[in-house]
């Protein structure tokens, strides 16, 4: 499977050009004014934004304890550290997943199994997981992409009966619910990315979420140092240092007072560009789980034919669009030799449209046009 590399100045020189972003985010006078709250304070490290934050997210969520890190990558290794995975540990990850998955699950020494995802819903099923388990098997890193996930109750019941561990990388799925659970109250532990393109942001930054007060304290440890907090000289364990900041939790918790209106924008969005799009032939609109109450993460859709040429068209049209994921298992940190034919396919066929809560009518009628021409003349 070719991938084809682009630079870093490329990239930049292409989002100049975008007259509609991918995404923008959506901050204004509440975050300034919290933010300035914590300048005026004088003390910019964790303190009460943070632990507003973080109480209102675990709430949400539906789950008893929350921890925020620098990011949800940083949460996912310092939570799987705590659960005990290390070298010689085998842990299930989809290939067609962000590279923070098997990045975390390879910093922890352990090993990432790459496996195969659902073409109906871009995530792992019970069969590819019962497929990739090894002897060695410690954990599933369940990836809900995109906002979407499947079969959770029954990878629950499964991982539990198998005695693995559970972990839920939810970090595009905030808000989003599978048969009347919030995604991120699934697991061990689930995380939550707040990076500029999720639903809420803080720029950077991410959160661990359990149930586990045992789970949350040896979290914490590794946290601070391998120390219980700041100011405490005993070190514990060989830790890390992955704290947020009081700056970041100004503005993330200013983000949960907006958090309901961008849900229902990104679904109404999300129905708008469905109707749209329908009726253009060779185009077809991802369809969440219908037992999925989803937040749409991104608009994807899906071409079956050049699909290359339309990301380019569209962009040379000023309209930010992006990829799917390029597989895991077929980067060269990785690259295993397998053959995931839906991994591959889902990125081969898939465009991400632009999906931000700043979207008007008009400029998904403009995109939706742009679609049609395009299609029409090929």
């Amino acid at each position: 499977m070719k991938i084809k590399l682009s630079s870093y100045g490329q990239y930049m020189n292409r989002i100049k050009k975008e007259k509609i972003p991918c995404y923008e985010t959506s901050v204004g006078s509440l975050e300034k004014k919290y933010l300035n709250k914590v300048i005026n304070s004088g003390w910019l490290s964790e303190k009460n934004y943070t632990k507003k934050f973080e109480k209102y997210i675990a709430r949400f969520s539906e789950r008893k304890f929350s921890l925020t890190f620098t990011n949800a990558t940083t949460a996912l290794i310092v939570g799987m550290k705590s659960l005990g995975i290390k070298k010689g540990d085998d842990v299930i990850v989809p290939s067609f997943t962000h590279s923070a998955d098997p990045n975390s699950i390879f910093a922890t020494g352990a090993k990432p199994i790459f496996a195969e995802v659902s073409a109906e819903s871009m995530c792992l099923s019970l069969d590819s997981i019962k497929k990739a388990k090894t002897k060695k098997t410690k954990a599933i890193l369940y990836v809900a992409a995109y906002g979407n996930c499947d079969e959770l109750g029954e990878i629950e019941k499964y991982a539990k009966a198998n005695k693995i561990f559970l972990i839920i990388d939810a970090a595009a799925a905030l808000g989003s619910i599978y048969k009347g659970r919030h995604i991120g109250s699934f697991g061990i532990f689930a995380v939550h990315s707040f990076f500029a393109d999720k639903t809420i942001t803080t720029g950077e930054g991410g959160m661990l979420l359990t149930d586990s007060n045992k789970l949350l304290a040896k979290c914490n440890l590794y946290k601070h140092d391998g120390r219980k907090e700041r100011g405490f000289d005993k070190i514990e364990i060989a830790g890390l240092n992955c704290r947020f900041t009081e700056l970041q939790a100004a503005v993330g918790f200013a983000q949960t007072k907006k958090l309901n209106f961008f849900i229902k924008k990104k679904k109404k969005i999300y129905k708008f560009y469905s109707k749209e799009i329908k009726n253009i032939k060779n185009i077809e609109i991802f369809k969440y789980n219908k037992y999925c109450n989803a937040v749409p993460h991104r608009i994807v859709i899906f071409v079956k034919k050049n699909s290359k040429r339309l990301l380019k068209y569209l962009n040379n049209n000023g309209i930010g669009v992006r990829t799917l994921f390029v597989p895991m298992h077929s980067q060269p940190a990785y690259n295993t030799k397998k053959n995931f034919i839906n991994s591959k396919k889902l990125f081969e066929t898939g465009i991400c449209l632009p999906s931000s809560p700043k979207l008007t009518e008009q400029k998904i009628l403009f995109i939706c046009s742009k679609i049609k021409y395009f299609c029409e003349k090929k």
